[in-house]
C-alpha cells in the first residue's frame, strides 16, 4: 500500500511523470498557472516568497488541512519555501540554513571560505562605497548578479568604472570576472553520503553540455574532492545538488552550488549517458528509499541548447538529416522559419535542443563537430 503524499513546489515536469508512475499521491504549489497537472491533489498558485512569514502564512492559508509525508523543491526559487513547509507540515525535514545557503550566493560564498573552498573575489554590492573601489579589489571587467537568481539570470558583465552604477539597496554580488573554461558536476545525495556523481563538461558555456565529461583522472579527482568539501560543509542531507567550478590554470574555483536538478537539459544527456532515470533517482533520494546506480556510462552524450540569437528566422538548414541520425536520441525545435527570436537572457531560454550520443568521447566530439556544420537555425 503507498503511505507517500508528496506536495511538490516548483514542479518540473520529469518529476512528477515519475510521481505519476508510481501511482504517489501529489499536490503542487506553482507560481503560475498551469494546465498540466490535472491529477494533483491540490493546486496552489502562489508567490515562492523569499520572507520566512509570508511562506508560513501560505503554508497556514492553503496547505494545513493535507498531511504530507514528503516536500520536493523542483526549482531554485522552491527551495527556502520548501524548508520551511516540511517543518509546519511535519514531512521529512531539512535544514533551513541549508536551503538560505544554497539559495544565496553570498551567504554560500561567505559560509564556505571558513571552510577553504577555493573562489573567485566577491563581495556585496550593498558594502561598495564606490565603482573605483570595486574595480580596484575585483579588477576588471566586474561580474554583478542577483543573490538569488539563477540561470545567468540578471547577470551582467561591467567593462568600465561609469557604468558600475552602485545600488546600495538591492540584493546583488559582485564578482571578479574568471575566463577559464567550466564545468559542473552532479551528485544525488541521500542520508549525508554521495551516492553516485556525473560530471559535466561545459564545452561551449550555456550551449554545449558533454555528459559525463571526458576529464583525465586527476582533474576528475579534484572535482570530485571539492564538490564533497562543498556538500559536507553546508550538511546537505539528501535531494540532487548541482555544482559549478571553474577550470582555471592554477587550479579550480568554486561558482556555485544548487540544491536542485540541473538544467539544460542535462538530466536528459545523464538518462542516455548512464542508463537510468535521473528523475527516478532523484525521487528516491528525496523518499529515503535506495537506488541501484551504474558504475560507469553506456555512451557519451551531447546536448546542445539552439538558440541562434535575436533575430527573424530565415532558414532552418540540416533538420531532417539531424531527425534521421542514428546516434540523435532527442531532437525538439520550437521555432519555423518567420518567427521572431528575442536575446537570450538566461540559459533556460532556447528555440529548442539536440542531443545525440556516442560510443567514446572522440566520436561525440567528432560527431558534435559535423552536426554543428551541417544544422543551423539562420536569422537575420
Amino acid at each position: 500500500m503507498n503511505t507517500y503524499q508528496v506536495l511538490v513546489i516548483g514542479p518540473r515536469r520529469g518529476l512528477v511523470e515519475v510521481l505519476r508512475t508510481r501511482r504517489i499521491p501529489f499536490s503542487v504549489w506553482q507560481e503560475k498557472p498551469s494546465g498540466g497537472w490535472p491529477d494533483a491533489v491540490q493546486q496552489v498558485m502562489a508567490p515562492l516568497w523569499k520572507s520566512p512569514e509570508k511562506i508560513r502564512q501560505i503554508v497556514r492559508d492553503a496547505l494545513t488541512d493535507s498531511c504530507y509525508t514528503h516536500i520536493i523543491a523542483g526549482t531554485e526559487a522552491a527551495i527556502y519555501p520548501a524548508a520551511i513547509a516540511r517543518r509546519l507540515l511535519g514531512a521529512r525535514r531539512s535544514e533551513t540554513t541549508t536551503a538560505l545557503r544554497c539559495r544565496d550566493k553570498l551567504e554560500m560564498k561567505e559560509y564556505l571560505c571558513d571552510f577553504g573552498v577555493p573562489m573567485t573575489k566577491f563581495m556585496a554590492e550593498s558594502t561598495a562605497t564606490d565603482a573605483t573601489g570595486v574595480f580596484d579589489i575585483l579588477g576588471c571587467p566586474v561580474v554583478r548578479k542577483s543573490r538569488k537568481a539563477s540561470g545567468g539570470k540578471t547577470l551582467q558583465i561591467i567593462r568600465r568604472e561609469s557604468d558600475l552604477v552602485l545600488q546600495h539597496g538591492n540584493r546583488n554580488i559582485l564578482e571578479k570576472y574568471v575566463t577559464a573554461p567550466e564545468a559542473s558536476i552532479e551528485s544525488f545525495v541521500n542520508n549525508g553520503r554521495i551516492q553516485f556523481t556525473n560530471i559535466t563538461d561545459y564545452h561551449e558555456k550555456r550551449y554545449v553540455n558533454f555528459v559525463p565529461a571526458a576529464f583525465d583522472t586527476p582533474l576528475a579527482t579534484a572535482i570530485q574532492a571539492l564538490n564533497r568539501k562543498v556538500i559536507e560543509a553546508l550538511k546537505i542531507r539528501w535531494g540532487i545538488t548541482h555544482l559549478e567550478v571553474y577550470l582555471t590554470n592554477k587550479g579550480l574555483l568554486f561558482g556555485e552550488i544548487a540544491l536542485r536538478p540541473p538544467g539544460g537539459y542535462i538530466m536528459n544527456a545523464i538518462r542516455h549517458a548512464w542508463g537510468f532515470n535521473p528523475w527516478e533517482a532523484f525521487v528516491a533520494m528525496e523518499l529515503d528509499e535506495p537506488f541501484d546506480f551504474p558504475d560507469s556510462p553506456l555512451a557519451y552524450a551531447a546536448v546542445e541548447v539552439l538558440h541562434p540569437g535575436a533575430g527573424t528566422v530565415t532558414a532552418i538548414r540540416g533538420e531532417t538529416l539531424v531527425q534521421s541520425h542514428p546516434s540523435v536520441r532527442e531532437f525538439h525545435l520550437k521555432t519555423r522559419p518567420g518567427d521572431h527570436i528575442i536575446r537570450r537572457e538566461s540559459v533556460g531560454q532556447d528555440t529548442g535542443y539536440l542531443l545525440h550520443a556516442s560510443e567514446s568521447p572522440a566520436a561525440r566530439l567528432q560527431l558534435h563537430n559535423e552536426l554543428k556544420q551541417q544544422f543551423a537555425i539562420e536569422v537575420i
